[in-house]
């Protein structure tokens, strides 16, 4: 019986385990970003390998129920009590419709553009003006809010930011470029 589910999370503890004892030598303001890292890293996959340890055998092993069980039990879960599913004999099979690869390098193109997007605005306009714009927008075109709900995550968002890098951590972030140049 294995109890790690996923050798990333021993993958991951390592990596985080090498950068943090590599960092420790290092002065207070190097080591600085690869503690705050990698220590609270480091105890997420602890985390995650004591709950693998916990939940014993993976429940794909040992489930022999059909897709019907297991999702009458999921939604049993979901309101609180027994339900069962009933089901036509005569109906059709249904015909899942997979997602092609266009589909799926169309999103990965987006999520490229949003990165490269972000890093850009952040190199001209800074990190102020681009965190709450990348907030706003993909929340009003990726996750479909409202306009005025974007906008207002993203002041939220962006007073937040500034407050814990400011006043925090007493942090100075790039100003960006523009910035620079009309001050």
């Amino acid at each position: 019986m294995s109890i790690v589910r996923s050798p990333m999370t021993l993958v991951m503890l390592t990596i985080f385990t090498v950068m943090v004892g590599v960092a420790s030598p290092y002065p207070g303001d190097a080591r600085f970003m690869p503690f705050v890292v990698g220590i609270p890293a480091i105890g997420l996959c602890l985390l995650q390998l004591f709950l693998d340890w916990r939940a014993g055998e993976p429940p794909e092993a040992s489930d022999n129920r059909t897709e019907m069980e297991k999702a009458e039990e999921r939604v049993s879960k979901m309101v609180g009590r027994r339900l069962d599913f009933e089901v036509a004999h005569d109906a059709p099979d249904v015909t899942v419709i997979e997602n092609s690869d266009e589909v799926a390098h169309n999103r990965e193109f987006i999520i490229w553009g949003y990165v490269l997007g972000f890093i850009a605005a952040i190199l001209i306009f800074g990190f102020w003006i681009s965190i709450p714009a990348f907030i706003c927008i993909f929340l009003n075109r990726e996750a479909h809010y409202p306009p005025l709900k974007a906008i207002l995550y993203a002041c939220i968002g962006g007073g937040l930011m500034f407050a814990i890098f400011n006043f925090g951590l007493k942090l100075k972030l790039h100003p960006g470029f523009i910035a620079d140049w009309l001050f």
